[in-house]
This record gives structure tokens, sequence and C-alpha cells, in this order.
């Protein structure tokens, strides 16, 4: 299975599975403005995942996010091919960054903005999962009678929400947490440019007190951001959005205190519709992921 294959114009139901857990989303993109449907958690008990899964069950095509642990994302100089051995040239390219033989993957890749100002070689994210991985993961869909027809990851989802955010000709970057800790994305015309998992998550938050976890927040993102103005020099940063989570006008409070650029909470009624959830602000954090996957389009790019 290919990542990021299309998506009909039917909508579509995106999915993650995490501890213990499935979030989910579903969104109609046949009206103007994409409309949210559904979007929760559902409990698994104990491995019984096919029976969560089948709770999902509807019309359209599913989406897979994969949790982070289960893929690998490397930026890489694009090689000089032609683009129809674009694919073979990175398997090669990347084997060593894999813990599995290249062959017994799947490799994909995503085409980083490249503006004319810009004096680095092109560059591409790499994106590569085990077939046996995604085989599995098939296999349970579709014995939960879903139809899996798309393979995501968290980065990818998270950019369909920037997607929508973004201003023309400037970068946006939105902050999450996840499984792994918290993730830094920046994208500028639609397509990543960056993705950082920073080592902060909810239990360091727990653990070490909000100031002392701001501290070494602050000082990732800020490298992160001055990374992007070394590789992007001449495209400015709009604004640091902060995903739906725990605290977050705390961190938003923290984070505009000590960086040099607008720090917002994301707002999802400005993502999409959300007439038919009222209590938005009780969603559960999780499901963010699944709204992002859920939210792509025929016209984006892989």
């Amino acid at each position: 299975m290919r990542f990021f294959r299309r998506a009909s114009k039917q909508g579509l139901t995106a999915y993650l599975r995490l501890p213990g857990r499935i979030a989910y989303a579903r969104v109609d993109r046949r009206v103007p403005v994409p409309k949210l449907l559904a979007a929760g958690v559902v409990p698994v008990e104990g491995d019984k995942w096919g029976e969560a899964l089948a709770q999902l069950h509807g019309r359209g095509p599913v989406s897979l996010v994969l949790n982070p642990a289960d893929y690998r994302l490397r930026l890489l100089d694009s090689p000089n091919v032609p683009p129809e051995e674009l694919r073979s040239a990175v398997r090669w390219q990347i084997q060593d960054m894999l813990d599995f033989h290249a062959d017994d993957g799947t490799v994909d890749v995503l085409e980083v903005p490249h503006p004319e100002h810009v004096s680095h070689m092109k560059q591409i994210f790499a994106v590569a999962a085990k077939n046996s991985l995604l085989a599995e993961e098939a296999v349970l869909a579709t014995n939960a009678g879903l139809n899996l027809t798309i393979i995501d990851i968290m980065e990818t989802a998270q950019r369909n929400v920037a997607t929508r955010l973004e201003k023309a000709g400037r970068a946006l970057a939105i902050f999450s947490f996840i499984e792994s800790g918290g993730l830094l994305t920046l994208t500028l015309d639609g397509e990543l440019c960056m993705a950082r998992t920073l080592g902060v998550s909810p239990t360091l938050l727990e653990i070490e007190g909000l100031e002392n976890a701001l501290e070494r927040l602050t000082l990732e993102i800020q490298r992160s951001l001055d990374h992007f103005d070394r590789q992007f020099g001449g495209i400015p940063v709009d604004r640091l959005l902060l995903a739906p989570m725990d605290k977050s006008d705390s961190l938003r409070e923290g984070l505009a205190g000590n960086l040099a650029l607008p720090v917002e909470v994301l707002n999802l009624a400005e993502v999409l519709d959300v007439a038919d959830f009222p209590d938005l602000g009780d969603l559960s954090p999780v499901c963010f992921h699944a709204i992002g996957a859920a939210l792509r389009m025929e016209e984006t790019k892989p």
C-alpha cells in the first residue's frame, strides 16, 4: 500500500491507534467549508482492536495515521534523477537510516518548497515504513469492515490543518503533543518545510513543572526557528499556533513572553465547520491529528 493515495470526494474518516484507545474524525469535504461530522475516542478493551475499529464503520474511504514509532521521516537533498526514478533513488539513499531493509518497506517522498532566492539544493522528505506493519494494519482494518485507502503520518496531518490557516508568502508554525513528545512543523504554501520532534511531553510538564518545561520548550522552538531562517532566509514566520492541548493558555502565555513572534492557541473553528460540536472544547486533544488527516483534499500533493 502506498502512502498518501488520493482521497475521493466522498469525505474521509481518519483514525489513530493509541495505547488503549482509538482517536478518530470524519470530515465532509463536499461543501465549500469542510465540515466536521464526527470525532471522538473509542476505548479498546485489551487487544480487541477489531471490535473498536468496527465502531468507525461507515461509507467512504478511511485513513490510518501511523504513530511516529512505526515510520521514519528524513529530510534529504533531492537526487538528480528523472521524476519516475525518484522513489528508487531515495530507497537506496535512506537504507543506512532504517532499521530494516529498504526493499522490505514502502517508501514515498514529499517535496519541500524551494523559493527562488534559496541557494541550497532542492530537498525532499522521505518517509518509510515496514511492509509487514502496513499489511497488519490493512488486515485489521479490512476485518473491521473499513475501506482503508490512505496511510498518513502525523506531520502531514498537521500540515493539512496549517494549509487552511497560512497567509500567502509567509510560513506557519504549529506545535502539538504526540505520543513521542512535541511535534513542531513549519509549512509554506501548503507544503511541509520542517518537522521536528521536541523533547517536551505532557508527562514532562507534570514532572518538571510548567516553568522548567517552558524554558526547555522555548529553547528548542527557537533553535528550530533559527534553522528555518538559515534554510529559508527571507520567508517570515507568521505565527506559532498551539494545537488543542491541556494547559494551552499557560503554554501560550509562557511562549509568547519568550519568542519574537505571535503565539496563539489554534481554533479549529477557523479550520472547518464545527457547527455540530457546540462543546468543541470538550473534544479530546488526541483527535487533532485525526481531524488533520481527515482534511486531506484531492488537490493536496503527496
